[in-house]
């Protein structure tokens, strides 16, 4: 049994009024709302995730709320509303006044399982942000005395590699002082960046990047479950988790750094997420040769003091054949070079442009692609945040004991891993939707994908 109380919206006394105003979307925004659009359009609840701080004690709640009002003040992006009808096409529009809402809720257990509970609950639930905002914060009260702080978001508004920076500015604005905003995104960051490079250079990328994620699906893809791609769906996903404690993921990082030379450990946990997948579904009984998925590449454009709010990163594909499955060592040798030469080859760059061309279409147009490749099945969409640490060892008062994350999952994908390092441990959530994918399945993949990391 759980109880909630919500805060209210008015007036701001945290920070004064905010400007009057709207933010146009950029071209990787657009992409992403109409990715939303395509997800709900599916049956899912659209394209979302969750950020979960976990605190050793009791947050100082009117801190923690005049934080958030304060946000809304000096990014009210945070506090707006989708306008999509407008004659510029889909804008954030500003509300003066209105901070971002706090939903308090005490929890009947202080299990962790409890908390991811809420969390998948919330990932189930389709949002529409004509009404809501494209953040909104929970904080779960534990029976054991300490707190759990979520900031869930909609992709359209930023991309992952802000969350923990978005929470360091809470805290931030939650203390005593001035409240200065950070810069904001300019108009479109990502035409500006594509402009960098000659025409020439970009039409090359684009037919790479093309050719590229064709050959990725091309004879099949595998996957964990049943997978159904068309027809009514559950909005309903579920949440697996597990954790590499500080010792082993520190020989993780040792054998990464010997096999590869150098300690990334992106493609060491993609390499062993497929070899998990192979396990589980073996590609040769479900005559799909591939393993797949695509993988974002951050452009570097933010920075520790630039814009909080915009998608600022790209996406390019990476392809195992199953046989390449059976080395370990060369696999993530192997997956690590494929990376560097899709940069080299500018893949990255060629998606940029494709979602920029995307962009110009008409909305229903583009929704309908990203249908179409939301229901062309990849084999998991995964994602590495590297070190969340951005947000201290305090928030609003609270001493910070981890932060980790989760993301959303629908039929037609089955599983989503993402995976996140907090003081040298590792932390891993797979989604999942049920009807897709099972509960024992899921776990028996993040077991196995553990087991391959270590071994």
């Amino acid at each position: 049994m759980t109880t909630s109380k919500a805060g209210g919206e008015g007036p701001n006394r945290a920070g004064g009024l905010g400007p009057v105003g709207e933010q146009r979307l950029s071209a990787t925004d657009l992409t992403m709302l109409s990715v939303d659009g395509a997800l709900r359009g599916m049956g899912a609840a659209g394209f979302e995730a969750v950020v979960l701080t976990w605190l050793s004690e009791r947050v100082d709640v009117a801190r923690l709320r005049a934080g958030l009002a304060r946000l809304g003040t000096c990014h009210p992006v945070a506090a707006s509303r989708l306008v999509e009808g407008g004659p510029g096409g889909p804008c954030w529009r500003f509300r003066p006044g209105a901070g971002c809402p706090l939903v308090e809720t005490e929890l009947s257990s202080p299990t962790p399982e409890c908390v991811w509970e809420q969390a998948a609950r919330l990932l189930s639930t389709p949002t529409d942000l004509t009404a809501a905002s494209p953040l909104r914060f929970q904080l779960f009260h534990r029976p054991d005395g300490r707190d759990v702080f979520l900031m869930q978001y909609n992709h359209a508004v930023m991309d992952n590699t802000a969350s923990d920076l978005v929470l360091r500015e809470i805290d931030r604005l939650s203390a005593d002082g001035p409240a200065e905003a950070r810069p904001a995104a300019g108009p479109d960051p990502i035409r500006d960046y594509l402009r960098g490079f000659p025409r020439e250079v970009r039409r090359k990328a684009t037919t790479t990047t093309a050719r590229l994620w064709g050959r990725s699906v091309r004879g099949g893809v595998a996957g964990v479950g049943h997978i159904r791609p068309s027809g009514p769906q559950s909005a309903e996903v579920c949440i697996a988790t597990r954790r590499l404690e500080e010792s082993d993921s520190r020989a993780l990082r040792a054998h990464v750094t010997k096999t590869c030379g150098l300690p990334s450990l992106s493609m060491a946990i993609l390499g062993s997420a497929f070899r998990a997948i192979e396990r589980i579904e073996p590609a040769h009984r479900a005559g799909a040769p591939n393993f797949t998925t695509g993988i974002g590449l951050d452009l570097g454009l933010r920075g520790r003091q630039g814009p909080l709010f915009g998608n600022l990163v790209s996406l390019v594909p990476i392809r195992v054949p199953s046989e390449g499955l059976s080395d370990r060592a060369g696999l993530v040798r192997a997956l690590n070079r494929q990376m560097r030469e899709h940069i080299e080859d500018k893949a990255d760059l060629g998606m940029l442009q494709w979602i920029t061309l995307l962009s110009r279409r008409p909305r229903d147009d583009v929704r309908w692609v990203m249908g179409a490749f939301l229901r062309n099945r990849l084999s998991l969409w995964y994602a590495y945040f590297g070190t969340l640490g951005a947000i201290g060892d305090r928030f609003c008062g609270a001493g910070v004991e981890e932060v980790s994350c989760a993301g959303p999952s629908w039929p037609a994908m089955g599983l989503t891993l993402l995976v996140n390092q907090f003081r040298s441990r590792l932390l891993f959530q797979a989604t999942y939707a049920p009807e897709a994918v099972s509960g024992p399945q899921a776990r028996a993949f993040l077991d196995l994908l553990l087991a391959d990391l270590v071994g």
